[in-house]
């Protein structure tokens, strides 16, 4: 669990250098995030939830969890055959990136044990190389997975509809919006993506804006 506190130094500088951004965050208080530190099982279940329904991938992720006695591991998952994969609800791509992940984790290709050593720019890179896996997944693993806080997801669709509708800017696409607004949130642009996503999560973004501004900033 990672906790993001508003009294912070990090907190403390968005709102120093982003006054509407600042009035959310007043408004939102302190953020638990849940976070995920086996790296391998983060992925796998990255897999699982691309392109189904989070009850349909939460279904799958516990047949796995079973399947593993608990506990994805990459030895486990090869000891599998394709078809007992399938039958936990893997399609036939989902099976070939897992198959992917697995055995560059096993030969040395993606070394688990050193990704905390390597630059945000790496990591992306030897994520990406992964079959199935692309940009937004990596940079959600960085986030959720590494806690990396100078991340942000140009792509994410959350992000990009949270941004427009707190900067009351309709007139620019929702990437260009957050690429200009990420100027003032580095080096802390993780932080700022948790409450942009928590502006959707609590509907936020479905009341009239002059409640969420309300608070006073002095």
């Amino acid at each position: 669990m990672l906790l993001i506190n508003v009294d912070s130094q990090e907190v403390q500088y968005l709102c120093k250098n982003d006054r509407e951004l600042a009035k959310v965050i007043q408004l939102i208080g302190d953020i638990q995030v849940q976070t995920r530190k086996n790296y391998y099982s983060s992925l796998v279940q990255s897999i699982i939830g691309q392109l189904i329904s989070v009850k349909a991938a939460n279904t799958i992720r516990q047949r796995v969890f079973n399947a593993c006695d608990g506990e994805i591991m990459p030895e486990k998952i090869e000891r599998m055959d394709d078809q007992s994969i399938k039958k936990l609800g893997f399609s036939k791509q989902k099976i070939a990136s897992l198959r992917d992940l697995t055995e560059r984790v096993q030969n040395g290709e993606l070394p688990l044990e050193e990704l905390d050593y390597l630059s945000d720019k790496e990591i992306m890179s030897r994520l990406t190389a992964i079959r199935g896996i692309g940009p937004w997944t990596a940079e959600m693993f960085l986030i959720f997975s590494m806690q990396r806080m100078n991340i942000l997801s140009l792509a994410d669709v959350g992000l990009q509809r949270a941004a427009k509708w707190l900067y009351g800017n309709n007139e620019t696409d929702g990437k260009s919006l957050l690429l200009e607004k990420s100027i003032q949130w580095q080096p802390y642009q993780t932080i700022a993506s948790f409450y942009l996503w928590r502006i959707i999560d609590d509907d936020h973004i479905r009341k009239d804006k002059e409640e969420v501004i309300h608070p006073k900033i002095d």
